[in-house]
């Protein structure tokens, strides 16, 4: 504290010291240091919400794209094809900005990258409720808003897996559940508005609800701010703030410590309040000064009676010198008469403190000096020597980067080692095939339905079963789970695989009836399938690697869903959407095999190795 302050600031009225907020790596946002712990717990819960509802008011336009532009694109005359373009360019321009996510999230925290998302969203799809033409969807519709909402939903997820360690499956159960809210009111929704404010005023009220992630975006603190530090932490802190939290104008030696220390006054100047367990300690000062008093006197145990009726036996003292300043001379003590042990004792402890104190002191400040200026001398090295040492490591880091050829930059800015990792790439792969296949289907089954000779209403009733088995089993499965210790893959093909036998009989069949059973069937799959889709890659590589692996997965998956989105279009022109189903289901199955024997042989070289 400066001299100024001082003079403003009473003892009780100075500002508190400045919160630690632990570590914190100004150049990587994500590293969160070696000690990290998971708060699981507490604000946590409210990030989880807030995920929750941003993804609630961001994925409408793409859930309902079927129940919105549907009679739309059909009378700006869109081929098949065109729509399968559009339908399939949004996910992948969403998938493709994994790639920035390494050094995205290096760079900002997942607050400010979810604002910016929210934002884009908001304004891609205003844009969509004016597109007339197949290049303005395009721009609008497939790279704005798929652009926005790729960085929004990363940055959700990455705030979640960030917060939640242990509890990570319930959070993320709850976060999908709310997420799944949508599907269950959304078609009913659609059909009102649209009845009411055709499709420009339905969509621009969506782009409107967009902005409800902006808000859920501010509840995304950094982590730093809600960690429990622990033992090392606190005990490094503490040491930090042993040496850095008087500035160097309040370094003070030994002997100015003692000055500041010493209570005015001398030692009549008050009535003291004695210390009966510790004789050693001083007393307290509890009435004016000027009022001199006995401090143990008539209190029924050093009272004056214990003094008169026994003979202490003290003797007198011939002394060279009896001043109490004693800097340059030695006390000489001759007794006239020798007192054992017990009375010296007993003499020492019925003295008053107080003359012991400040003699004590005395003493003390005899054999002491002011040293401020050397110690202050010492702290401005130390200082000077840790600076010095900052600008060295900042001047081999740059040293090492420049040494490092444009293939090894690349490859460390995007994380591009990752890909050497077989398990890895097996993960990724089945992933983007996985996600494909389901992407398309939750789209196209308005299309689908209706080629089948459905009605709206029925088309209705029959999303909105799967979507209330989806989101049943979504809130479900973090608890029946919860005890069992199969791993997060298992469940996943457990969910994919059903959802592809699901398919499979809806493609087979023109039944209303069946075709509900098997709605229901695949919405429960489909439960399991999207609370263990976002724990496949933080459960395998770790959090400080996780935006980068999390991007290369997304970037992957956008670049095969670019290239064969139109392909499902030409399949669909060519024969119907029961052959496009068929192949759909085939790829989920492809997927689920290479999992299953990349864990067959894990499980036999590992048992080859023991």
């Amino acid at each position: 504290m400066t001299p100024q302050e001082k003079k403003v600031y009473g003892d009780t009225t100075q500002p508190l010291p400045r919160r630690d907020r632990g570590y914190y790596n100004r150049r990587d946002k994500s590293d969160l240091g070696e000690h990290f712990v998971a708060p699981d717990g507490g604000w946590a819960w409210l990030v989880c919400v807030a995920a929750g509802l941003s993804n609630l008011s961001l994925y409408p336009c793409l859930q309902q794209f079927g129940f919105l532009f549907r009679e739309r694109l059909i009378s700006l005359g869109m081929s098949s094809s065109q729509v399968t373009a559009i339908i399939n360019t949004n996910p992948a321009v969403s998938a493709c900005t994994g790639l920035l996510n390494g050094p995205m999230f290096r760079r900002f925290t997942f607050r400010q990258v979810a604002m910016a998302g929210s934002l884009l969203c908001f304004t891609g799809i205003a844009l969509t409720a004016f597109c007339e033409t197949f290049a303005g969807y395009i721009f609008a519709y497939a790279i704005l808003y798929g652009f926005g909402m790729g960085i929004s939903v990363s940055a959700s997820s990455l705030a979640i897996n960030t917060y939640f360690q242990q509890k990570r499956r319930r959070a993320a159960g709850f976060s999908w559940t709310i997420t799944g809210l949508g599907p269950i009111f959304l078609p009913y929704l659609v059909t009102f508005l649209q009845s009411v404010y055709a499709v420009q005023g339905t969509v621009l009220i969506f782009a409107a609800n967009s902005l409800h992630s902006f808000v859920s975006a501010l509840i995304y603190q950094p982590v730093r701010y809600h960690v429990a530090p622990t033992l090392m932490q606190v005990e490094q802190q503490q040491q930090q703030q042993q040496q850095q939290l008087e500035p160097q104008a309040e370094i003070l030696c030994v002997h100015c410590a003692q000055q500041q220390k010493r209570e005015p006054g001398g030692i009549f100047s008050s009535q003291y309040l004695c210390q009966d367990d510790d004789a050693q300690r001083p007393g307290y000062e509890i009435i004016e000064p000027g009022t001199p008093m006995l401090s143990r006197a008539n209190d029924g145990w050093y009272g004056s009676n214990l003094s008169l009726n026994r003979s202490t036996g003290r003797k007198r003292f011939r002394t060279v010198s009896s001043c109490k300043d004693l800097e340059h001379t030695q006390r000489l003590h001759s007794p006239i008469d020798e007192e054992d042990q017990q009375q010296d004792t007993e003499r020492e402890f019925f003295r008053p403190n107080n003359f012991r104190r400040e003699r004590e002191e005395s003493n003390l400040e005899s054999r002491l000096g002011c040293t401020c200026a050397e110690q202050r001398a010492l702290y401005a090295s130390h200082q000077a020597a840790l600076l010095e040492r900052n600008k060295n490591d900042d001047t081999q880091m740059a040293e090492t980067l420049a040494k490092m050829s444009f293939r090894q930059k690349l490859v460390t800015f995007f994380d591009l080692d990752l890909l050497r990792d077989v398990t890895f790439v097996n993960l990724v792969a089945g992933l983007t095939v996985i996600n494909f296949g389901e992407l398309n289907f939750s789209i196209l089954t308005p299309f689908i339905l209706t080629d089948f000779g459905f009605d709206t209403s029925q088309i209705t009733v029959a999303m909105s079963l799967m979507a209330g088995m989806d989101i049943t089993m979504r809130f479900l499965v973090p608890f029946i789970t919860e005890k069992m210790t199969w791993d997060n893959r298992v469940f996943f093909l457990i969910g994919v695989v059903g959802i592809a036998l699901g398919r499979t009989i809806v493609a087979g069949t023109r039944s209303f009836a069946v075709i509900l059973s098997c709605f229901v069937w695949i919405g429960l799959c489909k439960g399991v399938r999207t609370i263990f889709w976002p724990l496949i890659i933080p459960g395998y590589v770790p959090l400080n690697r996780l935006p980068g692996a999390s991007g290369l997965q997304l970037l992957i998956s956008g670049l095969f869903t670019l290239i064969c989105g139109p392909l499902v279009g030409l399949v669909r022109d060519r024969y119907n959407y029961s052959v496009t189903l068929h192949c759909l289901d085939a790829l989920s199955f492809v997927a689920a095999a290479l999992w299953c024997l990349e864990a067959l042989l894990r499980r036999h070289r590992s048992k080859r190795i023991s």
